[in-house]
């Protein structure tokens, strides 16, 4: 890796493309099996699938590290140096860190350093130096980007997303779909929930949203959960239950499931019995499946239109996305 290089990939993620590199020359995945177990069988297409966002997050930032490298040779020419001095010659003389700089370092920290903090001034001083120069220079890479405002064409994996998709509220004609896999005993599940009502209420009739069940291996409780929610839905009150759910102060025992019902005012004596059967274990199962044939690892995992966007991601991600596509349908 050569100097222009070192200062700009740790501002794009360093990846090691390695091997992964091969599939981005690969030919169009085929249905050919490349693994069995039993009547099992998975595809090379089922595998390029579940590693077509990998593949795109490798691809997005190369060619974001490869802009930059433009960049910086477009203006070391106009400033007549190489270019592996612009980014030096931008951010100027970063000031050292002072002792109160030092001191409230420590002092925040010393539960965490060795003597707590005791002698290590010198090396306090130099980490907080290195990371004082990253932040100075991530701050002109961001400028020079803003100035000479390159269009990234790359587009995101589109999927297509199989299975029920009864439980959605929203115009089914809206021009925005999405997607959630989402598990109600994750905590992150339960943050983005304000940020989806704030893309509805953005938005209103031109979002859909969809929910698939996705209840992760080391949460005990969400698979009943889910159970719950689809034997609310049997009444016509999956989104209210499904609201109820993901508030902070519900439990998903058994006993609380069962009084969550009430609440929402359900039959009670048909919600129990509904609960109780597990008949909707095999429509949670099948979700998950659905899920992981998508590469779905994580809740919550949205497909906007196919696109997937993954984590309690922030408003403005969401609008990203969401302006794209409409802008595309104009």
């Amino acid at each position: 890796m050569n100097r222009l290089q070192s200062r700009i990939t740790p501002y794009w993620t360093r990846i090691a493309l390695g091997a992964v590199c091969l599939l981005l020359l690969a030919p169009v995945a085929r249905a050919e099996p490349v693994a069995k177990v039993g009547s099992w069988v998975l595809t090379l297409e089922e595998v390029d699938r579940a590693l077509a966002a990998k593949i795109h997050e490798l691809r997005e930032n190369k060619v974001r590290e490869m802009v930059l490298e433009r960049i910086l040779t477009v203006k070391g020419a106009e400033e007549k140096i190489d270019p592996d001095q612009v980014v030096e010659k931008l951010t100027g003389n970063v000031p050292n860190p002072t002792d109160a700089e030092i001191k409230a370092f420590i002092l925040k920290n010393k539960e965490h350093l060795p003597n707590n903090g005791e002698g290590l001034e010198d090396q306090i001083r130099e980490h907080l130096l290195d990371e004082a120069k990253k932040e100075a220079e991530g701050k002109v890479l961001a400028k020079l980007l803003q100035q000479y405002e390159p269009e990234i064409l790359l587009k995101a994996p589109r999927f297509t997303v199989t299975g029920p998709e009864d439980l959605a509220r929203g115009d089914a004609k809206a021009p925005i779909t999405i997607i959630e896999f989402s598990d109600f005993e994750c905590p992150y599940c339960r943050r983005a929930q304000a940020t989806i009502k704030k893309v509805q209420e953005a938005y209103g009739d031109k979002i859909r949203m969809v929910f698939r069940h996705y209840p992760l291996p080391f949460h005990t409780k969400a698979p009943k959960a889910s159970e719950a929610a689809q034997c609310a839905a049997e009444q016509g009150k999956f989104w209210p239950m499904h609201d109820l759910l993901f508030e902070d102060k519900t439990s998903l025992e058994i006993a609380d499931l069962k009084k969550a019902a009430k609440t929402v005012g359900l039959d009670q004596a048909a919600f129990d019995k509904c609960l109780d059967s597990g008949k909707h274990g095999a429509r949670v199962t099948a979700d998950l499946g659905d899920g992981k044939k998508l590469g779905v690892t994580g809740t919550p995992t949205f497909f906007i239109n196919g696109i997937r966007l993954v984590g309690a991601q922030p408003f403005e991600k969401f609008k990203s996305v969401i302006d794209e596509e409409l802008k595309e349908k104009k």
